[in-house]
């Protein structure tokens, strides 16, 4: 009898080699974020404001004051005036003859002095002399000098009005009083302050000339006293005699008839 073979024992399974773990990837770096875009920053937008109102003009108030003149009896004569900010010289002028109610007879002229009687005076315009003859004065100048570039706030020198007159020169002192306030609507400049004034208007043409036909003792002689000498001549007799005494050869109309009783 044939010996089995014996059996083969089985051949061990063959391990497969224990595969390396792969190695751990590393995690990508994390992408930055790219920054976010601004958007343009809005310029703010400026409001329109409405224009400013303009301002209200301004006017300033003077004070004028009799100096001197032919018939000034010495009594206080000052008026207060309101005049615009933009008045000239020559508005002055006509401001102050409105103001004491004087007629424009004459030219005038300006001058800065301590007072009116003094020969140092600075004459507006320079080219005039201190005392000029009316022939010299040009009073459109005026139109082109503004009131305040003249009219001394400080010191001692002070503006005067001169205005010529038939019968003399009238001095005004003009002042500037610190009052200044806005226009007032509908009013229109110079305006004189009548409130304030003080004294009555000084007498242009004498002693009430302007009132001659209601005083009829206006222009008769001044009586210096005394009793009439009868040597003395009547200057009121005109060489004729007397007036009409009623005499009986006289005619009806006081002419007398000839004495022959016959019409002239």
């Amino acid at each position: 009898m044939k010996k089995s073979a014996p059996a083969k024992k089985p051949a061990p399974a063959k391990k497969a080699p224990a595969k390396k773990p792969a190695p751990a990837k590393k995690p990508a770096p994390a992408k930055k974020a790219a920054p976010a875009k601004k958007a343009p920053a809005k310029k703010p937008v400026a409001k329109k404001t409405p224009p400013a109102a303009p301002a209200a003009p301004q006017v300033h108030r003077i004070r004028v004051s009799c100096a001197d003149g032919p018939w000034w009896d010495g009594e206080e004569c000052v008026r207060f005036i309101e005049m615009a900010e933009a008045s000239n010289l020559y508005d002055l002028h006509v401001a102050i003859q409105a103001a004491v109610d004087f007629d424009e007879e004459g030219p005038f002229f300006f001058f800065l002095a301590e007072d009116c009687e003094t020969e140092e005076r600075e004459t507006i315009p320079a080219t005039l002399p201190p005392d000029p003859e009316k022939a010299e004065i040009d009073v459109d100048v005026y139109e082109e000098m503004k009131l305040l570039d003249d009219l001394p706030r400080t010191g001692l020198r002070r503006l005067f009005y001169a205005f010529k007159s038939e019968d003399g020169d009238w001095f005004f002192e003009v002042r500037h009083t610190g009052v200044v306030s806005p226009a007032k609507p509908g009013e229109y400049y110079p305006l004189p302050v009548e409130s304030l004034a003080v004294g009555p208007n000084p007498t242009q043409y004498g002693h009430d000339f302007d009132d001659y036909a209601d005083d009829p003792d206006a222009f008769r002689p001044p009586d210096r006293g005394g009793a009439p000498d009868d040597d003395e001549e009547n200057p009121y007799d005109d060489g004729y005699g007397d007036e009409d005494d009623g005499d009986e050869s006289d005619g009806e109309d006081g002419y007398g008839d000839g004495g022959d009783g016959d019409d002239w």
